[in-house]
């Protein structure tokens, strides 16, 4: 993915943007009554009175205008709601909701359109032809009102809910492992470190990088003879200790700020090209949902199995892997511990008393670890560990951690890649 569809596809998430469009297209709906009205005739079969048009749109202007405040106010609870109760990182998903966007773009551009439309009458600017025109435009706007009402209601019962957070949360880590999966490397040779002798290059701004366009840094590392090895992945967070990348071959300022032009850095992660961030937000639902405050495991527990099933997906997925597409450019592997520590240290953490939701992590894991040995097994061994460890320090029930210990060990003497011996707790 380019530069441009990057800031394009960040504009077009913007809650602004559609309702800036829908208003444009309100106001040029208007100019069209106007001026197709020359390419009619003007004795017509029948006449619409400018005064039955006018009532038509002084109610749509009325109603449209408490309907689109109430549909704000709406949507600001739900922003509330999802920081309070799920994770303030998952607000984004629901503020770029693109039917809720819709819906609020159209009530504020069918106001728009009759305020218009009102003016334009009142001036007299419409003859017989053109008050024909706007007579069908508004039907047209009634319309489409009615079916965003309805979309609106339909919406309104899930927005803002802790299981349709998670659900946008899971939508948003799957497009991200889906990419992953597709370039692990992102079209670059994978390798640990950097060559020997290689020189970094840092940002001039501290924060993390939000995308990375490697295509652009092959053509520069191609221009300057440079061998460029990334070591800022999407999510990465660059400091001046912690460079961007670093360069083999006669280094320039130049090229320097060629290389650093291939970045984009900013103050937060975004979900694009960043899987672990999505990772992140799950973890952070079921940390809250385990605190003494709300103390739901339920939710917890959902969060682990949405966990399983992006991993599933992702590990089936990434037989489907292409070949490095940039020979001059290398970039650091994916961390598979950092990948399961995002997943769930947070809920091992928080979980470890409770010993529905250390049953459910041994399972889970379990079948990670059978998922992928190779890839993800040590990672999963390591948290299995952790879990064990924690619980025991933790737990105050005998039995309960009877059940814990009998669960790990269970796992342990399991085959790696046992598919089908993994314990299920219901």
């Amino acid at each position: 993915m380019s530069w441009v569809p990057f800031r394009a596809r960040r504009l077009l998430r913007q809650m602004w943007f559609l309702p800036a469009v829908f208003c444009s297209a309100a106001i040029g709906m208007i100019a069209l009554a106007h001026y197709s009205a020359l390419l009619l005739p003007d004795e017509l079969p029948f006449d619409v009175s400018s005064s039955a048009i006018e009532d038509i749109l002084s109610i749509v202007a009325a109603s449209m205008l408490s309907v689109a405040v109430f549909a704000l106010a709406t949507m600001v609870s739900a922003l509330s709601a999802a920081s309070q109760t799920a994770t303030p990182r998952a607000v984004r998903l629901i503020a770029e909701d693109r039917t809720a966007q819709t819906s609020i773009s159209i009530f504020v551009g069918a106001f728009l359109f009759s305020i218009v439309g009102i003016i334009g009458i009142s001036g007299g600017l419409y003859t017989a032809s053109g008050r024909l025109i706007l007579f069908a435009a508004a039907i047209v706007v009634v319309a489409v009102v009615v079916g965003a009402l309805i979309r609106w209601i339909n919406l309104i019962s899930s927005i803002g809910r802790v299981g349709e957070t998670i659900g946008r949360a899971e939508t948003a880590a799957n497009a991200a492992f889906d990419e992953l999966a597709r370039r692990p490397g992102l079209g670059c040779r994978e390798a640990a470190t950097p060559p020997p002798g290689a020189v970094p290059v840092h940002a001039h701004a501290v924060g993390y990088v939000q995308h990375l366009e490697p295509a652009r840094l092959q053509e520069v590392a191609a221009d300057f003879g440079l061998l460029v090895h990334v070591a800022a992945r999407p999510g990465t967070f660059v400091t001046p200790i912690r460079p961007l990348a670093f360069v083999v071959g006669p280094m320039s300022e130049e090229a320097a700020t060629c290389i650093r032009s291939t970045f984009v850095v900013g103050d937060e992660r975004t979900f694009d090209h960043d899987p672990r961030f999505g990772l992140i937000v799950l973890s952070e639902i079921a940390s809250r949902a385990l605190s003494p405050a709300v103390n739901d495991p339920g939710t917890a527990i959902a969060i682990i199995h949405t966990v399983l099933r992006i991993v599933d997906r992702w590990v089936g997925a990434c037989e489907r892997e292409e070949p490095p597409a940039f020979e001059n450019l290398s970039v650091a592997p994916l961390s598979m511990r950092d990948l399961i520590d995002d997943a769930f240290r947070p809920i091992v953490r928080d979980g470890s008393d409770k010993v529905e939701v250390c049953l459910r992590l041994v399972n889970a894991l379990a079948a990670i670890r059978a998922l992928s040995p190779d890839l993800l097994g040590p990672a999963a061994t390591r948290m299995l560990g952790d879990l064990l460890e924690r619980a025991r320090a933790t737990m105050s029930h005998p039995a309960d951690l009877e059940a814990v210990e009998d669960a790990v060990s269970a796992v342990a003497d399991a085959p790696a890649n046992a598919r089908g011996g993994l314990m299920h707790a219901s």
